[in-house]
């Protein structure tokens, strides 16, 4: 797949870009300041780079199915990273970033607890949830506050709530944007079928009969992760150069000139 071959090359170009600025970030005047924020970033951008690798290994191999469960999971740490981005822009405080991860962090928890409690419930249907105090010992900002109080504030870092949130700031702003989103709404939607082993994702697959089609719909997905990984790359160094314009104004230029040649001809 030459085209597929390119776009790795490309990707290449950017984390040899990467390699140049990444010590760079260590010792920056961002991390002093914003901690907490700087975790998200290196994490979002972690996950990112690892997803989008997957999904070229899955298009080399010709693992249809994994490549669209992937994608998926892509477009939600993109998503999630870009209210990292308008949320530190809004308000230049790492008191978000912390927050996103504590609250974060409690919606698992929680969440696991009501699988615990489904899973007691299959055997005894009157069994009640009793450890709401071990949680709140595990989370001593919450001590104070109702299991709802927490269940209220946790569902705004649920990934229904940011979007609409994004879609808001977005509409506000900048309705190209508010466009992407909602075409990355929709693919996440209609990819939803892959990971729940709904019918279209069989229809789907029945009419890539052909290598060629299949071939078509990997290079597609190649570029679409190629943009939305390295993405994070450009947007985390914007928020870098806020407090370091000399150290990484240049890698920003680098990335961003690399990430416009995915759109040229081969």
């Amino acid at each position: 797949m030459k085209e597929i071959g390119r776009i790795r090359d490309l990707d290449d170009e950017i984390f040899e870009e990467f390699q140049k600025y990444f010590l760079k970030i260590k010792t920056s005047d961002f991390v002093k300041k914003y901690p907490y924020t700087n975790i998200l970033l290196s994490l979002f951008d972690t996950s990112g780079t690892f997803i989008k690798n997957s999904i070229y290994d899955s298009c080399e191999t010709d693992d249809y199915f994994a490549v669209k469960i992937l994608y998926r999971c892509l477009i939600e740490h993109y998503v999630k990273f870009k209210f990292i981005f308008v949320k530190w822009g809004l308000t230049k405080s790492d008191d978000f970033a912390y927050d996103f991860q504590e609250y974060g962090h409690a919606r698992e928890v929680l969440d696991s607890l009501r699988a615990k409690i489904s899973e007691h419930q299959l055997f005894d249907p009157t069994y009640t949830f009793k450890d709401w105090d071990d949680f709140l010992k595990e989370h001593p900002k919450f001590k104070n506050k109702t299991r709802k109080e927490v269940e209220d504030e946790t569902k705004k870092y649920t990934f229904k709530n940011i979007v609409s949130y994004l879609n808001g700031q977005f509409k506000a702003g900048d309705t190209d944007l508010s466009n992407t989103l909602g075409k990355f709404i929709i693919d996440y939607s209609n990819l939803s079928s892959f990971v729940h082993g709904g019918m279209k994702s069989c229809q789907e697959m029945m009419s890539m009969n052909s290598k060629e089609k299949r071939q078509t719909e990997y290079i597609r997905m190649c570029g679409l992760s190629f943009q939305l990984s390295n993405s994070i790359k450009l947007f985390s160094l914007i928020m870098y150069i806020q407090t370091d314009k000399d150290a990484f104004s240049p890698h920003y230029l680098k990335v961003d000139n690399i990430l416009k040649k995915i759109n040229n001809a081969p």
